[in-house]
């Protein structure tokens, strides 16, 4: 439980964090839109995007991974639908974004030492 709270708060600092790096582009409505927002791409990346994965496998292969981040997008897109305090602008700036979250939370796991190797 200690593990998943981490992730949550984890996940919201670096959603705030792409939004304020994005500006108007990626926008939420206040501290529970973040916080449900954290939650629900959570749940899809847990659900979703490991179909979505597979799917496009022939894709992922030709591109050496860098397609996850399309995935990634996709999921943020369908968070936006989901969540009535979240507006992304457009898919491309989620793909932006995605690419954001996934280097931000690298940088704060290693900061915070919650991924230790």
């Amino acid at each position: 439980m200690k593990k998943l709270i981490g992730a949550w708060i984890v996940a919201g600092v670096a959603l705030w964090l792409t939004a304020m790096i994005l500006g108007s582009r990626m926008q939420f409505a206040g501290f529970w839109s973040i916080v449900w927002t954290a939650a629900i791409i959570g749940l899809l990346n847990f659900i979703l995007a490991p179909i979505l994965n597979l799917l496009t496998c022939p894709i992922l292969l030709l591109t050496l991974g860098l397609s996850r981040f399309l995935v990634s997008g996709l999921v943020l897109i369908i968070a936006g639908e989901w969540t009535s305090g979240f507006y992304i602008a457009s898919y491309w700036w989620a793909v932006l974004a995605a690419i954001l979250i996934s280097l931000l939370t690298g940088v704060i796991d290693n900061m915070t030492g919650r991924k230790k190797k």
